[in-house]
């Protein structure tokens, strides 16, 4: 076991060596791809004034300009990623028209056309979903002057006024964005509101009635703002692919002859009379795998876990084996990848020592963070613990 242990060490320093002296490593920033952002990240406020015409009825035999009403905005929302953000918003103020005698809201004045001004005070509260096309097909850039917007929404809007109404109501939008700095932006927004006929107080046989309004605001983006760019990294070994194939090929075989060799062990291990031998070789490194941004051990890797236990308990008393814990660094941050990879090694610690008794003075951690494909290509190979 120590002649083939010697060979792998051996081997795998000439391939790490021969490696380390060609490859070349270069880093570059993914336009299209950004760091996962935490849950208190990219928060922001919106207030906004305009003004809003609703459709009803009888509305199109009004004059256009005395239709016209204010409206308000006040938004929260969070952008999930450059391109994907949710807010809830409150708009409203007043809505104007014209109905007949009997209709609601009305007032004592009579057109041309003996119908009645309608005036009431509404809100409509909504919940949007942001879509940022400019960073989607143009990818994310943080003093991108102008981004387009549109949005869809659902939500309930409300008379104040009697008789109060509460109807549903859907929304699309499109917000043109201006930055002004980090924290401040400019916004100039058009939405339009589909509601059920009865919300002026007058069923006219439509069916739907709509609400359209534009507004212009501010918006301020709390800390921690924006979204840092993903790197991607490439790594040119400098050898031929044959050559490369050709050092996978040695190294299968070692490890076939590892595998043997184990077998030949365990199968010595049940013989009484070489039970100190098998002690001797049968501490070989393990591999415990995890799920992805996961730390917890399942079932079978307790059971392998409670196997290597066995083994370290019949090995000398003074023996220290190092738990190493890794992660993928395909996925999450640099921060998360190293946190991950410490609980992962402190979960194969604290069992090996609080559910099989192996003594804690036996084991020590270290935490490599995350680290490219080590086996196979393989990255969820890479969100593991290795202990030897």
């Amino acid at each position: 076991m120590k002649k083939l242990t010697t060979c792998l060490v051996a081997a795998l320093s000439v391939i790490s060596l021969s490696t380390l002296n060609a490859q070349t490593v270069t880093e570059s920033e993914n336009k299209f791809k950004t760091e996962t952002n935490r849950f208190f990240d990219n928060w922001f406020i919106s207030v906004g004034g305009g003004a809003q015409v609703y459709f009803g009825d009888n509305d199109s035999k009004a004059d256009f300009g005395k239709r016209i009403a204010p409206a308000l905005d006040i938004a929260v929302g969070k952008w999930f990623t450059p391109g994907l953000g949710l807010r809830l918003e409150y708009s409203g103020l007043q809505a104007k028209g014209l109905g007949t005698m009997n209709a609601a809201y009305t007032e004592g004045a009579v057109n041309n056309k003996g119908l009645y001004k309608q005036n009431w005070n509404m809100m409509h509260l909504h919940g949007d979903v942001l879509f940022n096309l400019t960073d989607m097909f143009c990818g994310h850039r943080e003093d991108r002057v102008y981004s387009a917007i549109p949005y869809l929404g659902m939500g309930w809007m409300h008379s104040y006024d009697r008789p109060k109404t509460n109807e549903l109501a859907a929304t699309v939008g499109f917000i043109n964005r201006f930055r002004l700095s980090s924290a401040l932006d400019l916004n100039l927004e058009m939405r339009g509101t589909l509601v059920n006929d009865r919300f002026d107080g007058e069923i006219g046989g439509n069916g739907k009635e709509g609400l359209a309004a534009v507004t212009v605001g501010l918006t301020y983006k709390f800390k921690q703002r924006g979204f840092q760019k993903a790197t991607v990294r490439t790594v040119s070994t400098g050898i031929s692919e044959n050559e490369m194939q050709q050092l996978r090929d040695r190294l299968n075989e070692m490890q076939k002859e590892k595998q043997t060799l184990a077998d030949e062990l365990e199968a010595a291990r049940n013989k009484k009379a070489e039970t100190i031998v098998s002690k001797e070789m049968a501490i070989a490194p393990r591999i415990i795998i995890f799920p992805l941004g996961k730390s917890t051990l399942n079932k079978q890797e307790r059971v392998n876990l409670g196997y290597f236990a066995k083994l370290i308990k019949e090995a000398p008393a003074d023996k220290v084996y190092t738990i190493v814990g890794y992660a993928d660094n395909k996925t999450g941050s640099a921060a998360v990848n190293e946190r991950l990879s410490k609980e992962r090694a402190e979960a194969v610690r604290d069992a090996l020592v609080n559910e099989f008794g192996v003594k804690a003075s036996q084991l020590k951690t270290e935490s490599k963070g995350g680290v490219d494909n080590m086996y196979y290509n393989d990255e969820a190979l890479s969100r593991a613990v290795i202990v030897e």
